[in-house]
């Protein structure tokens, strides 16, 4: 059977992620490494609560750890680590059980755990909320416990053998690679021959450099005749043609659920920055995202660990109220007869780094965030590159 020519629609979408691949090829980590790329540095000695407080007052997305014998980097402690450490003190807190095991007592302990099987209240079904007592005690244990102490008790390696990184001159496209294999959002950058960080990149580091220079590496590209589209046909495909792959993507809680289940779920199950939250009838409610658990954080709401999904939703769209940059900013939907340079522009304009895609019931289609667009594009650059064999 004969096939059928491919369309322009499918030539066009092809020969904008082989154009993408070619610019990504031919530019480093350097050349979009930001200028205000901020490195914040903690010692392996410093405590829970005041690590948590870089994050709340500096806004940061991770922290690298300073290994005084060796005197270098040592080690990296993020959004995700946070939410981790939070909620495994809360549980033992509420269920009574050390944060910190003596050496008396650690048979014990590994022995309580085993019979839960997981530190998930999901498996358990009643909720309590914290005594006063609890509540100081929860603080005194942040306060008291360092991060070095933290990781050594949980079991965690917190040093250098998990580092991902990657070095100033190393092209874009190995880099993507390597967010998509080691499923990540951010890597630790070195200078080669000093072996020093020089920053971090993050994935929306990448997308706003693709924003400022595809249009002129494009024009160069036409001009030396190696693509036959134009630089408006290629800013015009939409996102239609990723429809099937973003479809896929609709991942939702209810609004019932606890939030600590929520965020339990979020880093443990669902592995994703973003959660959107639907009421009964499927009906979307708002987005949730990791950094919104520095709001409990940031009041010491520890509480609201035990409320709703859409209790925690309302307090946080309060607080985001509050702040003017929210509305400048407030780019929460997408639709896919939008282009990808659209999507693109209003992902990295988002508050959350998430679009959403509704119906016209307000029910959701697609949830879509900065780290879907690398899996489309690096999936489709590497079958190509397969056919192309």
């Amino acid at each position: 059977m004969k096939r059928s020519p491919p369309s322009k629609e499918d030539l066009l979408k092809e020969e904008y992620v082989t154009t993408l691949t070619y610019f990504l090829r031919d530019s480093s980590v350097y050349d979009c490494l930001s200028i205000n790329n901020q490195v914040s540095v903690v010692d392996m000695t410093l405590s829970l609560f005041d690590t948590f407080k870089i994050f709340i007052d500096s806004h940061v997305d991770e922290v690298l750890f300073w290994n005084q014998e060796i005197a270098n980097y040592d080690g990296v402690f993020t959004q995700t680590d946070l939410i981790k450490t939070v909620l495994k003190c809360y549980y033992n807190v509420l269920y009574e059980i050390p944060n910190i095991w003596a050496t008396n007592n650690i048979a014990a302990i590994i022995e309580m755990e085993n019979e839960d099987e997981s530190y998930s209240p999901i498996k358990r079904t009643i909720y309590g909320r914290l005594t006063i007592d609890q509540f100081n005690q929860l603080l005194q244990d942040f306060k008291n416990i360092s991060i070095k102490a933290w990781f050594n008790s949980v079991g965690e390696n917190l040093h250098q053998n998990c580092l991902i990184k990657a070095e100033l001159d190393e092209n874009l496209n190995d880099v993507c690679q390597k967010f998509i294999t080691e499923n990540i959002t951010r890597i630790i950058v070195i200078e080669k021959e000093s072996k020093m960080v020089a920053g971090i990149i993050q994935q929306k580091d990448i997308l706003s450099f693709l924003v400022k220079g595809f249009n002129q590496y494009f024009a160069l590209k036409k001009q030396q005749n190696k693509i036959t589209t134009t630089n408006h046909e290629q800013h015009e495909l939409q996102m239609e043609y990723f429809k099937e792959e973003a479809q896929k993507l609709k991942q939702s809680l209810p609004a019932d659920i606890p939030v600590y289940d929520l965020f339990y779920k979020l880093i443990y199950i669902y592995k994703r920055n973003t959660i959107a939250i639907v009421d009964k009838n499927n009906k979307y409610l708002g987005l949730i995202d990791r950094r919104d658990f520095l709001f409990i954080l940031k009041y010491q709401m520890f509480d609201i660990l035990a409320s709703t999904a859409e209790k925690f939703l309302s307090l946080i769209k309060t607080e985001d109220s509050k702040y003017l940059a929210y509305y400048i900013r407030n780019k929460q939907q997408f639709t896919f007869n939008q282009t990808i340079k659209q999507v693109v522009e209003n992902l990295l304009l988002s508050p959350r780094g998430s679009l959403v895609c509704l119906d016209n019931e307000q029910r959701l289609i697609s949830i879509f965030q900065i780290s879907d667009l690398f899996k489309i594009f690096v999936t489709d650059n590497e079958n190509q590159e397969i056919c192309g064999q």
